[in-house]
């Protein structure tokens, strides 16, 4: 996956037992040339339908499922959880 700049962007993160994709939204950029993502929060209708075009532009984001592992982890001090992601260690990041 080559990224570039700063997007929205919806990753695949897991597979449930059904078969059926399980997403999250998040926001896509590069540190240091490889790609990164955060959680996204929306604020205003604008970003809700920026985040839409993007999406819709560019389809599930399969890149940090198929080069790195999920794991559904409890948040630091908080009673909610979170998708973490570790790269594989093999993973060729091209």
């Amino acid at each position: 996956m080559k990224a570039s700049g700063w997007k929205y962007a919806m990753i695949l993160v897991d597979i449930d037992e059904f078969d059926q994709e399980v997403c999250q939204l998040t926001e896509l950029y590069n540190i240091e040339g490889d790609p990164a993502f955060c959680k996204t929060d929306l604020l205003s209708s604008w970003e809700l339908m920026q985040a839409a075009k993007d999406v819709q532009r560019d389809g599930v984001n399969r890149w940090f499922y198929e080069n790195g592992t999920f794991s559904w982890e409890k948040e630091e001090g908080m009673s909610k959880y979170s998708w973490d992601w570790a790269p594989n260690e093999t993973g060729n990041n091209e």
